[in-house]
């Protein structure tokens, strides 16, 4: 169930980080900026707690969500290039959150503009089709 609301949360945010693509940001607008970020961090979270789960319902003890890709990979459930993009996910979460006085306004504008984002929810929603085969349920 967890990982069903999970999906929708990541899937809500693609629509909304298209809608301001689409529309453009004012770069310059603290609250347009913060918009995005907040978006992007809400995306990124629900990826990294879908992942955190995902390891936890396959009984890998990871203390990191860094670790919880890795034992993804490690179970064949993440390819390598999925493992990497995921990584940079959640270094670039880690960012927002924790080092939000220095974000790197350009970097935040190449994410919206190469919607690097979308990667993430496609790659969740294959682990997502390998759970189901591999019939792992959420309870």
């Amino acid at each position: 169930m967890l990982l069903a609301k999970l999906l929708e949360i990541v899937a809500a945010h693609v629509e909304l980080l298209d809608e301001a693509a689409r529309r453009g940001v004012d770069w310059g607008d603290t609250l347009s900026l913060y918009a995005v970020l907040h978006a992007l961090q809400v995306h990124a979270q629900a990826v990294i707690d879908y992942l955190l789960r995902t390891c936890s319902l396959l009984g890998a003890s990871v203390e990191t969500p860094l670790a919880c890709v890795q034992a993804l990979q490690q179970r064949g459930l993440l390819e390598g290039g999925e493992a990497e993009m995921l990584r940079r996910l959640i270094r670039f979460r880690n960012i927002v959150v924790h080092q939000y006085g220095s974000i790197d306004v350009e970097r935040v504008k190449r994410v919206l503009e190469g919607r690097g984002y979308r990667d993430a929810a496609l790659v969740v929603r294959r682990i997502h089709e390998r759970l189901r085969e591999k019939g792992v349920e959420d309870p």
